[in-house]
């Protein structure tokens, strides 16, 4: 009698410790091949709606969003110091390094607040203006205490200034995946008034842009792009590559050029360009 009764709690704990494995398992995935954007929702069953949802990111935002904008957010940042640098194997990731402690910066949308987890970044952007790519897309991702998501995105092209905020970040990258680098200081502040306190931004209910592509997220994506330098640029796209989603299409849209040209073709004729102006070594 026991011993049956050892044997079933043994299978318990064997059984409850596989489901918190399984829960807070990662998803793999990539940008190319089989862990692609094609296949993302083949790679878990959460996941699905990478496919079938219909109010999916990145967009090409259009004139008409204009004139749907939602008040933008209030922002409340302060710089953060001694802060991790980790390259995941898609991207860079900034955070407190810290389990569950947010970044000092803060967003309060229809009176609930909502906290700094990371940021990280994207080479070339994910989103589109008017059907323009940028050269990167930096995603700064806010959590309430209710579990609702909201992303600032902030837009960057080259140009002949060199962008202070991304400075300590691009001179301290972790190169490979599974890297960390610490840093001193990222000026949250000077990045929130290079934005202009993210007043000037389009807004739209997407999801995340990468698996399992959970819809319900807000989203603010700055509308001015800031500069960063030839230099800074290329440091952070050899260190991250290629990490960008295909433009997605909205519910009710039908546009066969959406349908037809995705992210890689675009980018192959964005990378076009950057050749021509050195922005890409062959």
């Amino acid at each position: 009698m026991k011993s049956t009764y050892l044997i079933s709690v043994v299978l318990f704990v064997t059984l409850f410790l596989s489901d918190i494995n399984h829960a807070t398992e990662k998803i793999e995935f990539g940008y190319v091949g089989s862990l692609g954007p094609d296949f993302w929702h083949k790679l878990s069953a959460e996941s699905a709606i990478c496919e079938t949802g219909t109010k999916q990111s990145p967009i090409d935002i259009t004139p008409d969003d204009l004139k749907t904008l939602a008040e933008p957010p209030s922002p409340k940042f302060d710089d953060a110091c001694d802060v991790e640098s980790i390259h995941n194997g898609n991207t860079v990731e900034i955070s407190s390094g810290k389990e569950e402690v947010p970044l000092p910066a803060e967003i309060t949308i229809d009176g609930e607040k909502y906290e700094l987890q990371q940021f990280h970044f994207h080479t070339p952007s994910e989103h589109r203006i008017g059907g323009r790519h940028f050269e990167v897309e930096q995603h700064l991702v806010f959590k309430s205490e209710s579990e609702k998501i909201s992303v600032v995105a902030v837009l960057y092209n080259v140009g002949e200034k060199a962008s202070a905020f991304m400075a300590p970040i691009v001179n301290n990258l972790p190169e490979k995946a599974g890297n960390s680098t610490k840093l001193d200081k990222v000026e949250l502040k000077k990045l929130l008034k290079d934005v202009d306190g993210i007043t000037k931004s389009f807004t739209y209910s997407g999801s995340l842009t990468t698996p399992p592509c959970t819809e319900g997220v807000t989203w603010y994506v700055n509308k001015e792009p800031q500069s960063v330098s030839f230099q800074q640029f290329n440091k952070l796209r050899d260190a991250i590559g290629f990490n960008s989603r295909f433009t997605q299409l909205r519910e009710g849209e039908n546009n066969p050029e959406n349908e037809s040209i995705g992210l890689v073709d675009t980018y192959k004729v964005k990378k076009r360009s950057l050749y021509s102006r050195g922005y890409f070594r062959n």
